[in-house]
């Protein structure tokens, strides 16, 4: 389709922009991020965690502008999927922007599932899945999840309240969202807050 194919060829120059200038302009966001997290569990343990990203109202109206083609304020199931594919799944190539460590072992987030884009007001919104199976035990398990752009194009910072659980049923969980050396990078200069999920089996 040569309008899809134009589009995505424009969000790509965009991310470029955004995402792959030499070192020495990386140091002003161009993107403002909201996020929350939900962390899910079955009775096997944890099975992943659910993130909603609400975008900045400028670069909000670039993507309805871009997808919205019928400009009713609603994406479509066609274009949530454009959207996907010109300006979501490019990021697959920084892990989009989670790290995860699971009892101190890094965790690749090789896919992600359930995505979806909507509208609220001005702002545009994600939601997807990002799986992350890890078994409980008697023993306590660690996950510790970054959400962050490390070469700061994009300022994401955790709402207000944006840490949920889920499905935790049937295990004890507990979750904290602050700096640890589980992420410490340049020498310790930069310890950013992150979430820590720890569970185990109920007794």
């Amino acid at each position: 389709m040569p309008q899809l194919r134009s589009i995505s060829f424009f969000v790509l120059a965009i991310m470029t922009l955004f995402f792959m200038q030499p070192q020495p302009v990386r140091a002003h966001p161009h993107v403002w991020v909201d996020y929350a997290i939900e962390a899910r569990f079955d009775a096997s343990g944890l099975i992943g965690f659910q993130h909603r990203w609400t975008f900045d109202e400028m670069f909000s109206s670039q993507i309805m502008e871009m997808f919205d083609r019928d400009g009713d304020g609603v994406f479509s199931a066609q274009e949530i999927e454009e959207v996907r594919q010109g300006a979501f799944e490019y990021l697959s190539e920084y892990d989009y922007f989670i790290q995860i460590k699971v009892n101190g072992s890094p965790f690749h987030v090789a896919s992600v599932r359930d995505f979806r884009a909507t509208i609220q007001g001005h702002q545009v919104i994600y939601d997807f899945f990002v799986p992350c199976p890890v078994p409980a035990k008697d023993a306590p398990q660690t996950v510790h999840l970054l959400v962050a752009d490390m070469e700061y194009f994009v300022d994401l910072g955790l709402k207000p309240d944006g840490v949920a659980i889920s499905g935790d049923t049937h295990l004890s969980v507990s979750t904290t969202f602050q700096s640890s050396e589980a992420f410490s990078f340049w020498g310790g200069a930069w310890e950013p807050r992150h979430l820590t999920v720890t569970f185990q089996s109920a007794s």
